[in-house]
């Protein structure tokens, strides 16, 4: 594995979203993040917000975030869709899964968990519970998003999967993550995940699947859809026609309408079906 760039080099922050640093007590330095606040956090002092982190894809960056997912958002809030929120655009490394690597250079569950949410409802406004925390990706973000969400119901209400990289186990880029240790793989998968946590999940997280019809990544995220229900795991399952594999017009065909979800999540307690 190549060596990590724990600090993007690229120190833009577009579409409004802030650059900002913090200090890794797993890392023992400086990781980069880019925050968008919203419009109305200079203007009432006394209101928290929730948290949106959002996760990028492979071979993707924080930025891919600030430039697609952001603008989303801002339109579902300006039309009430949803409620204000911060984003928080997490810098996931180019392959990382969001788990922690077995060789130590890519820590990334351990760098969100123990650092990242901590430094966020230290530093900002935040709703610092469960109920206020959401976890939502993109392909390899999707992954991340449900293998975190799934692990750590206690920290995340809502989790959001789109086009989840949901790859098999044994396969060569998760093995790689772990040493080649393919039980170990196999035991952070998001599916195992939901199994081993169904009971702390059901009723209590709200969780959404989407992926587009034409994805290929369709029969995996699928899977997961059957597993919850096999599970008796209230979810959302959306198939979006006529999308691949491309976040960008995912989120076009959604519209604002898609954070009608978020909306539910964050306003109203799960319920178990």
């Amino acid at each position: 594995m190549s060596k990590p760039e724990w600090i993007e080099s690229n120190h833009t922050a577009p579409n409004g979203t802030l650059y900002k640093t913090f200090a890794s007590k797993v890392l023992g330095h400086e990781v980069s993040y880019l925050i968008s606040l919203p419009a109305d956090y200079e203007k009432d002092t006394a209101k928290r917000y929730p948290v949106i982190y959002w996760l990028h894809g492979m071979g993707a960056n924080q930025r891919g975030g600030a430039l697609m997912f952001v603008p989303h958002v801002e339109e579902a809030v300006t039309e009430g869709v949803m409620p204000s929120a911060i984003v928080v655009l997490v810098n996931g490394m180019v392959r990382s899964f969001y788990c922690d690597s077995a060789d130590g250079q890519v820590p990334m569950e351990s760098v969100i968990i123990k650092d990242l949410i901590p430094h966020i409802d230290q530093t900002y406004r935040t709703v610092a519970s469960r109920e206020g925390r959401v976890i939502e990706g993109f392909s390899m973000g999707g992954f991340g998003a449900a293998h975190l969400g799934f692990k750590y119901p206690e920290l995340f209400g809502t989790v959001v999967i789109n086009a989840g990289a949901l790859i098999d186990p044994a396969g060569n880029l998760l093995s790689q993550i772990f040493g080649g240790d393919t039980q170990k793989s196999a035991a952070e998968h998001p599916m195992q995940l939901a199994r081993q946590n169904a009971d702390k999940l059901r009723g209590q997280t709200h969780i959404r699947i989407g992926c587009g019809a034409l994805d290929s990544l369709l029969a995996k995220n699928k899977a997961l859809h059957d597993e919850l229900e096999e599970l008796h795991i209230p979810h959302d399952y959306q198939v979006v026609p006529d999308v691949a594999h491309d976040s960008v017009r995912y989120y076009q065909l959604l519209g604002p309408k898609v954070f009608e979800f978020h909306k539910k999540s964050l306003e109203t307690p799960a319920k178990a079906s």
